[in-house]
């Protein structure tokens, strides 16, 4: 038994880069004269790869880090959203001064301005100092914090390009303020909203005056999302609201969702090419280059044989080949376009090409021979 259980401690210790690492940091911050902890969790596999990844802040960390951690990390597992780091800073004790705001200008002030220079001057350059990320950060927060969040949007260059702003605690003149703003932004912007059925109903009469501002902006570098969710009050719709506003601001990032398929991909002239653009889209609002998902191939494929557009296969085999050569993706696409194109001997000799190369989800070197062979036993060759 003692050595069953030395065995699998061994293994663990071996094998825990596979899962998310937690760690608890102490920064000793020369803004706010004192020592304050971070939470951060790692993605998975962190020490073993050389990506760079996005950053998630969450303010009142002491409650909000391990709900938003494990949502980014099962999110990130399905491909739904990338993998992040997600940082959590600890405010117990400190949130009231933390949020400190002038009751004249309603802008920081004193202890609120401290850190919200903290934030920005300090956490973010450790993070970029000591961790391999892109320039994509998040902030996000509840009510109080929520409300405090939106600063770093006012300036003149933003610290986020995304917000995440649950049940904020609206004060008077950030509807008008952030209205302007968005409205001249030039920058890529993603804004959730949410509040709950039963949420205080001082919050709500402000929230609803901030979505009557931000729902008219028509700025199309603005992604803004507000949601109401039933049922539920000012603390449990939280739970509910973290995985919504995630795959909000990474909607575009996702596999192709039968959604997906059917309004755009489908309505495409050439869905090769739009297979292209998405992934140049990820690449250009997340800065995260990524090779095209197996799956997403096949539903282009799908695509192509629905709309019997032949000749896009043509493109999509050289993506195929770019992108994923190893595997009998190419010759497939390639087979598909000489088969229809009334070139059953030049089908052949792709379907038989992909002899011992990688299988590609349904599709196997097996399935290519057989289709060869088919072909063969048609045309007598």
């Amino acid at each position: 038994m003692k050595l069953i259980l030395l065995l699998f401690i061994c293994f663990f210790f071996q094998h825990s880069e596979v899962f998310s690492q937690t760690e608890y940091i102490e920064v000793n911050s020369s803004i706010l004269k004192e020592s304050r902890q971070i939470k951060l969790q790692l993605p998975r596999n962190y020490n073993s790869s050389e990506k760079e990844y996005p950053i998630l802040i969450v303010l009142d960390g002491d409650y909000l880090f391990e709900p938003f951690a494990g949502n980014v990390d099962y999110l990130s597992y399905w491909e739904i959203i990338p993998e992040a780091i997600v940082v959590g800073i600890n405010q117990a004790g400190h949130r009231r001064e933390d949020g400190l705001l002038d009751e004249v200008d309603e802008l920081p002030t004193s202890t609120g301005a401290d850190f919200y220079e903290f934030i920005g001057l300090e956490v973010l350059k450790y993070l970029d100092d000591n961790y391999r990320t892109t320039p994509f950060a998040i902030i996000a927060g509840l009510d109080y914090m929520a409300n405090f969040s939106n600063f770093y949007l006012l300036k003149q260059n933003p610290l986020f390009s995304g917000y995440i702003n649950f049940s904020p605690d609206v004060t008077p003149l950030l509807p008008e303020r952030l209205k302007r703003k968005l409205d001249k932004i030039d920058n890529k912007i993603w804004y959730y909203l949410g509040t709950a059925e039963n949420d205080i109903p001082e919050l709500k009469n402000k929230i609803k005056t901030l979505d009557s501002y931000l729902a008219i902006c028509k700025n199309p570098n603005v992604n803004y999302r507000f949601e109401t969710f039933e049922d539920k009050d000012h603390f449990s719709f939280v739970a509910d609201a973290i995985p919504k506003a995630l795959t909000s601001i990474f909607e575009t990032y996702g596999p192709i969702s039968d959604l997906e398929y059917q309004s755009k991909l489908l309505t495409s002239s050439s869905p090769s090419t739009y297979l292209e653009d998405k992934y140049f889209t990820i690449q250009e609002l997340y800065a995260l280059e990524i090779p095209v998902r197996v799956v997403d191939f096949l539903k282009t494929a799908d695509a192509i044989e629905e709309k019997e557009l032949w000749d896009d296969y043509q493109n999509l085999s050289k993506l195929a080949k770019k992108e994923v050569s190893g595997t009998v993706l190419h010759h497939y696409f390639q087979g598909r376009y000489f088969e229809k194109a009334g070139q059953p001997k030049r089908a052949i000799k792709e379907y038989q090409a992909a002899y011992g190369l990688e299988s590609a989800g349904y599709l196997n070197s097996d399935v290519l021979l057989g289709k060869a062979d088919a072909l063969i036993q048609t045309f007598g060759y």
